[in-house]
């Protein structure tokens, strides 16, 4: 028996990603449907370029209704933002199921223009975007917690029986 899996813009494709993009269209509108074959090929140029830094993600058509309800009831406060402004981009430096549209870290880019030309002009937008936020990260790494002896002998004291009461767990010090 095959199992067939179902498209959903609410997972973590590429777990590592510095930014998020999520093409968001209405698949009832024809026009809009066909306008994305050429956004996807502008778009398939980005994931090349960046490849697990930044995760694109676009609707299968056969999911396209599906993925509508989850993203509306997602951000639903956001999502009638957007009424009469899509297709567009939406571009968050968290993915979709941890976004929070009052964090402000995110921006919307819509297509004014269906054309070829309107998508590269909003593709080279999302495309600096993207570069200025992986370039960010690459400059401010996360700095690694560094723990005093005594922070680390604290974590590795348990409350069990042992000596007095207490027992050290030997590879909880080794490891830090």
């Amino acid at each position: 028996m095959m199992v067939e899996a179902k498209q959903t813009y609410l997972g973590v494709v590429e777990p590592y990603a510095k930014a998020f993009i999520y093409y968001l269209f209405e698949d009832y509108n024809s026009e809009q449907t066909e306008f994305t074959t050429e956004v996807q090929r502008r778009l398939e140029d980005i994931g090349e370029a960046y490849q697990d830094r930044v995760s694109l993600l676009m609707p299968n058509p056969r999911f396209a209704a599906r993925i509508e309800s989850e993203v509306k009831d997602k951000i639903q406060h956001v999502w009638w933002s957007l009424h009469g402004k899509l297709p567009g981009l939406l571009f968050s430096t968290k993915p979709l199921s941890q976004f929070d549209g009052a964090s402000g870290e995110y921006v919307y880019f819509p297509f004014d223009a269906l054309t070829a030309h309107g998508a590269a002009e909003v593709i080279v937008k999302v495309r600096r975007l993207a570069n200025e936020q992986v370039s960010w990260d690459f400059l401010n790494p996360k700095k690694k917690e560094v723990k005093s002896v005594g922070k680390v002998i604290l974590d590795a004291i348990e409350a069990k029986p042992g000596f007095a009461g207490f027992r050290i767990d030997l590879k909880k010090l080794k490891r830090s």
